[in-house]
């Protein structure tokens, strides 16, 4: 993405917060299910405990590499939650910093594993113990883009998908480059490659790593992938803009597309949700930023080599969101009263009808040995 502007995010995280978490892990009421007595429990709801993980800020890292061996580690450890085996998940948590936590949000529960140290490097994946759509939805590029971290909560909550990723450090945290193509202005103001801790544009980060095996555990899960864009001031204003990641027009209506389809029927104004893949939508001129260097969208849609070039046939199960501060506002500074606001009905209620349903065991019941 480009021509988006810093906005400062300022975490809860704090002393007291985690004084409020060992209380609420000790207490009755939070009471550990069968099977996972080496996880806390805390009731919560999840978008708070999201909002609450610390952020890596810009230019407070040389660069954002991560040793071969850590990465083998976090891919063990997410294999491990996803076939629940907390005993072992835990120890592999512990043994590179991550903190577990299973969180109680009324009647859903999440297992949320986060980077435990203090820069907040590295990203929070968190998995949903009783899925009910095959859907994995992506944040790479928290704190820059205030509201797409609750956003990704919300929708998992909401929609009973299987996964989140929201990642750690701001997308110029880092004063390196990654080696995969395209450019942008948002670190400085003038044109560079990306910084290396752009988890959307890096393919050797933990929060890739978390996509590549969640999307390829789930085979028939839709990924989606959320951002902030500038306001369009140009004409019509376009406030969300939807891809499917492939740089050409969509003669197969992929989920993206009925997606787009969908939230036109709530979301009436012209030209106000657009899709970069609609030829019915070339009329509107704001459809510039497509998704399509995103490196998890160019993975899930089969490229070969997702760091350079663009995808111009795909599978069907990427969707790249862009929305404008008027819909991520709430997000982030009124998500509790989230349920009002008519963006948020327009995308749960289209995501609803569009998005696969689970099947199999893991529909059937919560599984917590």
């Amino acid at each position: 993405m480009s021509g988006k502007p810093s906005v400062a995010h300022t975490p809860i995280h704090s002393a007291a917060f985690c004084l409020t978490l060992l209380l609420l892990a000790a207490s009755p009421a939070a009471a550990q299910p069968s099977g996972s007595r080496d996880i806390p429990v805390v009731r919560m709801p999840l978008a708070a405990w999201v909002a609450s993980r610390p952020h890596a800020l810009p230019d407070t890292l040389a660069n954002f590499e991560t040793p071969p061996d850590r990465i083998t580690k976090f891919r063990a450890l997410l294999q491990s939650l996803v076939a629940r085996n907390w005993a072992q998940a835990a120890a592999q948590a512990r043994s590179m910093n991550y903190l577990l936590v299973m969180i109680r949000d009324g009647g859903r529960t999440f297992v949320a594993a986060s980077d435990d140290s203090q820069t907040g490097r590295d990203p929070t994946v968190i998995m949903n113990l009783i899925p009910r759509r095959d859907f994995i939805v992506g944040a790479p590029h928290v704190p820059f883009e205030p509201g797409t971290g609750e956003q990704a909560a919300i929708f998992l909550g909401d929609l009973a998908g299987r996964a989140a990723i929201i990642a750690g450090a701001h997308r110029c945290a880092s004063r390196s480059f990654t080696a995969c193509d395209g450019t942008t202005d948002v670190c400085g103001g003038a044109a560079e490659r990306f910084r290396d801790s752009d988890a959307g544009h890096n393919v050797t980060t933990l929060y890739h790593a978390a996509h590549v095996l969640l999307a390829a555990r789930w085979p028939s899960s839709v990924v989606m992938s959320l951002h902030g864009m500038k306001e369009d001031t140009d004409g019509v204003r376009t406030s969300v803009i939807i891809s499917n990641g492939i740089s050409a027009d969509d003669t197969k209506q992929t989920v993206a597309t009925r997606f787009r389809t969908m939230l036109g029927r709530r979301i009436t104004q012209p030209g106000a949700v657009v899709s970069c893949n609609l030829p019915a939508d070339a009329v509107h001129d704001f459809r510039r930023l497509c998704g399509f260097t995103n490196v998890q969208g160019r993975s899930v849609n089969g490229d070969a080599n997702a760091c350079r070039g663009n995808v111009d046939e795909g599978t069907g199960r990427f969707i790249h969101m862009e929305q404008d501060g008027s819909v991520l506002q709430p997000y982030a500074q009124g998500w509790r009263q989230i349920g009002r606001h008519a963006y948020n009905r327009a995308f749960i209620s289209a995501l609803q009808r569009v998005l696969p349903s689970v099947r199999g065991r893991d529909n059937d019941r919560e599984r917590t040995d």
